[in-house]
């Protein structure tokens, strides 16, 4: 048995009468919220897409379709859900996207310069005899002093020519062996440069090539070392014999970052109210960027673009609409020069959801354009529980949203691991209900719901009521019984 409300435990001595009022009264109000909540079922919605993965990973994630903005009823995407075949609902994130970024290696030849000194030496010359041309590209570079039968091949100076960037740093040097020559190995290490006079050692690497009696190989022929921008560098030897490399190529690593995602939509204008241009918009959509399709050649319009603010009246309880609100003041044009077409681009505006977008020329307006709006889709990050094909639906008034913290789908992930999470695949949207059953259940719901609350209150109150007439009667009989007054 449940325990007893502190209440009625304290006045259990109390007429059952009371007691019964009083836990009438406490448990209304839970009640009537267990009678508001309302369903949550996949044909509960407007619209749904089918999702579809692959099995082989157990977080995935999904960019919002284009179609749930345009339907979707609710900012933020409240009514968006997620559902497994059995109809259950499944647990997901909204994020924004995340920033990829690509590399891309490439191979370009050095130019190779020996430097030879006294025979077992294994460090390059305190001085060197430098050469360069007009372009600053090496011609010779010589040990200093006189050169004697003895000199060996003391160390390797590399000339990068155009040299690296930031954005197009070298991440290793890749060494090919003279023609004829088999097995070998040694360590050797690399300085880098960018003016021939200050080095800097960067890396230490040991190079092999093995070759077996069947002309098989295996070889380490790359120094490798995080990625530096640099102009000259030079190889010395650690340990081995010093080879003349017949090539060295530099590895060049370019990163470049994926262009985000962008969705757009042409509005088309309704009826005008004087000189306003309206444009009825999805109010999911989470406008980041607004601009003019204009149809004619040689157009300039000057506009400001906004939305009329509304709020309600405290003392009749209508609706006020108050004046233009812009967030944008933009000339758009579409001209025509020598030949040339000069069209003005989409402009930023703060993120915004609007029902209704207005368009107010400022002057004569030559003609009646659409009005285009950009966003950047948000991705949905879930977990591939349940069995397929999953749902995705939306389209619903009056409902919470339904996404979750990042942590509770993807818990620990980096955004390097979010970045190339596998991509669920979303179907063809399908229509669940229509329009007018949608808005008749929502009616009716409404009605069903005030219906509810009208005869809990009622109930409250007449509990209420019954709980004030035995606290009156008690106080009487008490008090009779305190004078001495026979009770009734």
């Amino acid at each position: 048995m449940h325990p007893m409300h502190p209440i009625l435990e304290r006045l259990s001595s109390f007429p059952r009468s009371v007691t019964l009022s009083l836990t009438i009264a406490l448990n209304v109000v839970p009640v009537a919220q267990a009678l508001a909540v309302p369903g949550d079922q996949r044909q509960d919605y407007a619209h749904a897409i089918p999702v579809s993965v692959s099995g082989k990973h157990a977080v995935v994630q999904l960019p919002v379709p284009r179609a749930v903005y345009l339907a979707a009823r609710q900012p933020g995407l409240a009514d968006l859900r997620l559902f497994d075949a059995a109809g259950r609902p499944m647990p997901f994130a909204l994020i924004d996207q995340v920033q990829q970024a690509q590399e891309q290696r490439s191979s370009t030849p050095v130019a190779v310069f020996p430097v030879r000194g006294p025979a077992g030496s294994t460090r390059l010359p305190p001085g060197l005899e430098i050469r360069t041309g007009e372009n600053g590209a090496l011609i010779s570079v010589t040990a200093p002093g006189n050169r004697g039968a003895d000199d060996a091949l003391a160390s390797l100076v590399l000339d990068l020519q155009a040299g690296a960037t930031a954005s197009n740093p070298v991440a290793a040097l890749a060494l090919s062996l003279p023609p004829g020559q088999g097995s070998y190995s040694a360590q050797v290490a690399l300085d880098i440069s960018d003016d021939l006079q200050e080095w800097e050692e960067l890396a230490v690497a040991s190079l092999s090539w093995l070759v077996n009696r069947q002309g098989a190989s295996v070889r380490k022929d790359r120094i490798a070392f995080p990625p530096r921008a640099f102009r000259f560098a030079r190889i010395r030897w650690i340990d081995g014999t010093p080879v003349e490399f017949s090539a060295v190529a530099a590895e060049r690593l370019a990163t470049e970052r994926v262009p985000e995602r962008w969705e757009s939509v042409v509005l088309q204008p309704g009826p005008a109210t004087g000189t306003d241009l309206l444009y009825e918009a999805p109010i999911a959509v989470p406008v980041e960027s607004i601009g003019l399709a204009l149809q004619h050649q040689n157009v300039v319009m000057p506009v400001l673009v906004g939305h009329y603010q509304k709020q309600p009246d405290r003392r009749t309880g209508s609706t006020l609409q108050l004046p233009l609100r812009p967030v944008a003041n933009a000339t758009f044009y579409r001209l025509t020069q020598d030949g040339q077409p000069r069209v003005s681009g989409d402009i930023a505006v703060p993120l915004t959801h609007a029902s209704q977008w207005v368009v107010r020329p400022q002057g004569s307006a030559p003609e009646r354009p659409g009005l285009r709006l950009r966003w950047k889709p948000a991705v949905l990050v879930f977990v591939a529980g349940g069995a397929q094909p999953y749902t995705l639906a939306f389209g619903r008034d009056a409902v919470r949203s339904g996404a979750v913290p990042l942590s509770q789908v993807a818990p620990g992930f980096s955004m390097r691991e979010l970045a190339v999470l596998e991509q669920a695949q979303a179907g063809t949207p399908v229509r669940l209900q229509a329009e007018a059953d949608i808005a008749r259940g929502a009616y009716e719901e409404r009605q069903a719901s005030r219906t509810r609350v009208t005869w809990l209150w009622a109930l409250l109150l007449a509990g209420v009521a019954v709980l004030a007439g035995m606290v009156w009667k008690l106080s009487r009989q008490m008090k009779g019984a305190s004078e001495g007054t026979p009770p009734a």
